[in-house]
């Protein structure tokens, strides 16, 4: 059995440019991005089988944090996922109900689901095929929380910091070439980036929940930024 692992988020161009959806392997979900708010701590996830066979698939919830820029996933109970484990027959569609427990007003709560397919076994009772695991983010997101990034440039790394409220998609890119950094930088959370040599000039996009995009240039040895949204 082989697993193909997806987290299903946009590269650059994120929420900005409206992808709601995404396809890997003959699954096509929507949104790739769930966002609730206390008031109204409910959604949903719609998964389409395009395959000629029926799947199976199990669901997770977990608690998402950051450490030095690095995810980490703690299982919860606090974010409810129904139905837990179901089936998909050929080209149907089973819609995940999500629901958030006492959620908080004051801070934003991130967690993702972990949707991940149960490979079909053959009469020898070896597993058949490939399976899928795909992370979709969840955010519970109070009115008027934003995120507000910080960049400190300088000798091999970009220390890239955000102080807001809210979390942040991000991409960074030098000329071309795009640098490995988080996807998401969630509230109150920093990172460490490399930066290639040399790198005079580093662009950062950036997304977040209000549909809003970002970009500047980060000149290396220039301490601190703040973005503007345009």
């Amino acid at each position: 059995m082989v697993i193909f692992r997806a987290l299903l988020v946009a590269v650059v161009f994120f929420m900005a440019q409206g992808v709601a959806s995404a396809q890997t392997g003959g699954i096509r979900v929507a949104p790739v991005l769930v966002s609730l708010s206390p008031e109204r701590a409910i959604g949903s996830v719609r998964l389409h089988n395009g395959r000629a066979t029926p799947v199976s698939f199990e669901v997770e919830a977990f608690v998402w944090t950051q450490v030095d820029g690095a995810d980490r996933l703690t299982p919860t109970n606090a974010l409810i996922v129904a139905p837990g484990v179901f089936e998909i027959a050929p080209n149907s569609e089973q819609t995940l109900r999500l629901g958030v427990r006492g959620p908080s007003s004051n801070s934003e709560a991130a967690y993702r689901i972990l949707v991940r397919e149960l490979p079909a076994p053959r009469r020898d009772g070896v597993a058949l095929g490939f399976a899928l695991e795909m992370s979709l983010p969840v955010f519970v997101t109070p009115r008027g929380a934003r995120p507000n990034l910080t960049t400190h440039a300088g000798g091999q790394h970009l220390i890239l910091t955000n102080a807001g409220s809210s979390f942040a998609q991000i991409a960074l890119l030098s000329g071309d070439q795009r640098l490995e950094a988080p996807r998401y930088l969630l509230a109150g959370s920093s990172a460490a980036i490399a930066l290639p040599a040399p790198a005079p000039a580093i662009r950062l996009i950036e997304a977040h929940a209000g549909g809003q995009q970002s970009e500047r240039t980060i000149h290396v040895g220039q301490s601190v930024q703040h973005a503007s949204v345009r």
